[in-house]
């Protein structure tokens, strides 16, 4: 999955000219404004066969004219489709499942009389069903309509789920909290959707952590108000043809509490959970990560069997040098991705990171008479923990990289709260994991500056025995010019680039292995 937070960004474009440069590249001309990341990639057998992007075309009177352009895995267009609709209409996400590409919509001034909708489309661009959420059925509250607003910032999960359809996830504005859960068809028939919130008097929030055939998995956290800071986690499972309950399954166990980072399934085909480890006794939104957890988990069923906990402190100190029981010489850690070898070994991808105070920060808090935030975190090098077949830590790697510096919202926020809020706002996690390449080898382009270059052009390869490859792209944003890298045929990553003074965006497949 890609993570598991998201925010939700729109791609907005206008294209007069589109030029095919080759079979491995695409040129678009005469583009009024675009955002990059919500480039769908269409897959077959988990390996990536093609692209979809998404387009305005013109300014009408009182509406707008979009294109959803649809492309092979060598970028040759096979089908497209044009609609009108709100001048104001936003892209939330979008998710590609059985031949069928699902684009979910915010449209804020409600033209078409509703504030959300999906519509789902075939690979020759043809529209095939189109379903609408209307908030307005929720029991709002003052306090639960400010805090789904909030959230909505950073997350509205839609989710394929293999040969079946798709999930989409609102947040609820009733008081209590909660979510709002719609289970479409792949052809774009609503199917069934369903309410989760807390009772009267307690909050609960509600997070889409993965979608199996089998299961609709949530991550869930109950206090007992709004403001309350202690938490109550389980994993809720809703059946995906009825979305009927089928468990939920408590986060804590011998004084610990875990938070899932990602669901992935192994090379054996065991569906596995990652979580984020903390003391159980500690307040939730407030508890220092102390570990991380990897476990076997049946989606049926919800049973969670652990493979093993990892404590900081206790397991990593043979590779690392650790100042506490939260953080080492080389500052906290976030863990990105968890990776099998073909020998059995495991490779932990993930980056370090600081509390660190901004100059001018403290500068503004100053001469705004305490007001402000002097606090920042700064992103550190990137790292390869590497683990035996029997889990066990034996080396790690440093691949150094230039500091990124990131303002927090307010000084004294607990590591806990301020780790989360990195997660959802996007700071966290690496553009791309080659997952389907050889068994013995795998690539990931980090995050992060390399030399003074502009993050997002290194690739860094890596194979079950310890050392790594390391091959940089030609990549030089001009002023004006944003890039961003993603997923794309084996062996490769697609750098997208769009320059707003040029009006121009490129499309071209890249070579990492």
């Amino acid at each position: 999955m890609r993570g598991f937070f998201m925010k939700a960004v729109f791609i907005v474009s206008s294209i007069c000219c589109v030029q095919q440069l080759n079979a491995q590249s695409k040129e678009f001309e005469n583009v009024i404004e675009v955002s990059l990341e919500r480039t769908v990639t269409i897959r077959n057998n988990n390996t990536i066969v093609g692209y979809a992007l998404f387009y305005k075309v013109d300014k009408l009177k009182k509406t707008a004219l979009y294109r959803l352009e649809i492309l092979d895995e060598n970028l040759k267009s096979i089908g497209s489709n044009e609609f009108e609709g709100s001048k104001d209409l936003v892209l939330l996400d979008a998710v590609y499942e059985s031949e069928h590409i699902l684009m979910a919509f915010s449209d804020p001034k409600k033209t078409d009389g509703y504030d959300k909708f999906v519509k789902v489309f075939d690979l020759k661009g043809k529209e095939t069903g189109l379903v609408s959420y209307d908030p307005e059925k929720a029991k709002k509250g003052m306090f639960g309509a400010a805090a789904a607003q909030e959230m909505e910032r950073y997350y509205n999960g839609i989710s394929n789920i293999e040969g079946k359809g798709f999930v989409c996830l609102y947040q609820s504005k009733a008081k209590t909290g909660g979510a709002d859960i719609q289970m479409i068809d792949k052809h774009g028939k609503l199917k069934w959707e369903t309410n989760f919130t807390a009772d009267k008097g307690d909050r609960m929030d509600l997070y889409l952590t993965s979608a199996t055939p089998d299961a609709l998995i949530f991550f869930c956290g109950e206090r007992e108000n709004l403001m309350s800071k202690d938490s109550k986690n389980f994993l809720l499972g809703l059946n995906p043809e009825t979305g009927k309950e089928l468990y939920r399954t408590p986060m804590d166990n011998n004084g610990l509490a875990a938070e899932p980072m990602f669901f992935k399934t192994d090379a054996a085909g065991k569906f596995k959970v990652i979580s984020t480890l903390s003391h159980e006794e500690d307040k939730f939104y407030s508890a220092k990560p102390i570990g991380f957890s990897i476990g076997d988990m049946n989606s049926k069923t919800g049973e969670v069997k652990v493979v093993k906990n990892f404590l900081f402190e206790k397991d990593l100190s043979k590779v690392l040098d650790m100042k506490n029981e939260s953080k080492s010489e080389d500052g906290y850690m976030q863990i990105h991705n968890i990776i099998p070898m073909a020998d059995g070994s495991t490779v932990i991808v993930g980056e370090f990171f600081r509390r660190t105070v901004s100059a001018m920060g403290a500068a503004f808090k100053v001469l705004n008479g305490g007001g402000g935030s002097a606090s920042q975190i700064t992103m550190g090098d990137m790292f390869l923990l590497r683990l035996d077949k029997n889990n066990n830590a034996v080396a790690i790697e440093k691949i150094e990289k230039k500091p990124r510096r990131i303002p927090t919202m307010a000084d004294g926020l607990p590591l806990g709260l301020t780790q989360r809020v990195m997660k959802m706002d996007g700071w966290f996690s690496y553009r791309y994991t080659d997952e389907m390449g050889d068994a013995n080898k795998k690539t990931v382009i980090a995050n992060g500056s390399f030399e003074d270059e502009n993050y997002g052009t290194s690739a860094i390869s890596f194979d079950e025995k310890k050392g790594y490859k390391l091959k940089k792209f030609t990549i030089e944003p001009e002023k004006k010019e944003t890039v961003y890298i993603t997923r794309a045929k084996p062996g490769h990553v697609m750098v997208m680039k769009y320059n707003s003074k040029e009006k121009k965006m490129t499309l071209n497949l890249e070579r990492v292995n």
